[in-house]
């Protein structure tokens, strides 16, 4: 039986492709979005801060898309 040293030595390191910190980050945000129930989202409906927040959001996803479109 192994410890923990000699198991991390033969696990190769995951393959990185460019800066995946972004990547990870949105996947995580889409994530966690497609967990809430649509019950939740019925009692936010018109709720001014979140649709203020939804706003931030979507101004900063196109910001970004733009950034990462035109090279």
């Amino acid at each position: 039986m192994g410890d923990l040293e000699s198991a991390q030595l033969r696990i190769r390191p995951a393959e990185k492709k460019g800066d995946d910190g972004l990547l990870t980050n949105l996947e995580t945000a889409v994530a966690a979005m497609k967990t809430v129930p649509w019950t939740m989202l019925q009692e936010l409906k018109g709720d001014s801060d979140v649709l203020k927040k939804l706003d931030d959001a979507e101004a900063l996803l196109k910001s970004l898309r733009k950034a990462l479109t035109s090279a």
